[in-house]
């Protein structure tokens, strides 16, 4: 049975080109489709008034609120500019640091090896993205399940034709499930027949969260499969750092293959 009064959204983000290419760079090889998993509840209590703390510090006019990047955060630039400030900076990592602990979250990443799948299945190869959004469907799926909850997808446009072709994608998987996830548990526990596609400068919080996350869960997770070495990325070091705890696992508490997937 699912609970109605435990009601669950999944944010995705996505990190990387969702297109195959030769190059071998990180950032061109590998696709990261990074979902965080937020209760309605901690959303609305903790997750948007501290985002909104966060734009506060940085914001020239207070109806005039910054959307949170973690690049333009990184270069401290633009409405980020602030941020040159020691004490303004401090203020801000700080807070920043506490809602990665304090907020009750999970994290799923998902990382697809474009240049292995592609040399594996020529022609049959599947759509980078389309193929990571159905491994993280089935991981929040079955995660809701555990938690007898509801919930439903929240994901970042892109495009008219990518968001188009995004829904289209959803509503298999909602309507014909997967060889791991069968539809009824799908349909019991995913809340929306599709997907909800949002522009992030809209400031969805959950989508902004999504941003400050997804590059750190998606090198975190090819460093656990042992495909790149120690970070070198400060941000993401430091993101790293405190989000062991967050990721998914599976009951008996593994993480690899549930939080972190490596697929090629």
């Amino acid at each position: 049975m699912t609970d109605p009064t435990k009601k669950y959204r999944l944010y995705i983000d996505e990190s990387g080109t969702p297109t195959y290419s030769k190059e071998d760079f990180i950032s061109s090889r590998y696709l990261a489709l990074v979902g965080i998993i937020v209760s309605e509840q901690q959303n609305i209590e903790v997750l948007q008034p501290t985002l909104r703390d966060l734009k506060l510090m940085l914001a020239h006019d207070p109806d005039e609120l910054p959307v949170l990047h973690r690049e333009d955060i990184v270069a401290k630039s633009g409405a980020f500019a602030k941020l040159q400030d020691e004490k303004i900076e401090k203020r801000f990592n700080d807070t920043f640091l506490g809602l990665l602990k304090n907020l009750d979250y999970k994290i799923c990443a998902v990382v697809l090896d474009k240049t292995s799948h592609l040399e594996r299945y020529q022609k049959s190869a599947f759509h980078p993205y389309h193929y990571c959004l159905n491994v993280l469907l089935e991981r929040y799926a079955f995660y809701l399940g555990e938690l007898g909850a509801g919930g439903d997808v929240l994901a970042e446009a892109r495009g008219k034709n990518e968001d188009t072709a995004l829904k289209e994608e959803y509503k298999i998987f909602y309507e014909r499930g997967t060889y791991y996830c069968k539809t009824p548990l799908i349909q019991q526990h995913l809340t929306s027949k599709e997907i909800k596609v949002k522009p992030k400068e809209k400031m969805f919080a959950g989508l902004e969260f999504a941003d400050l996350l997804s590059l750190a869960a998606k090198l975190d997770t090819l460093h656990s499969y042992r495909k790149i070495p120690d970070l070198n990325d400060n941000f993401c070091k430091v993101v790293v750092e405190n989000i062991q705890d967050k990721y998914r696992g599976s009951p008996g508490g593994v993480i690899t293959g549930f939080g972190k997937k490596l697929i090629s």
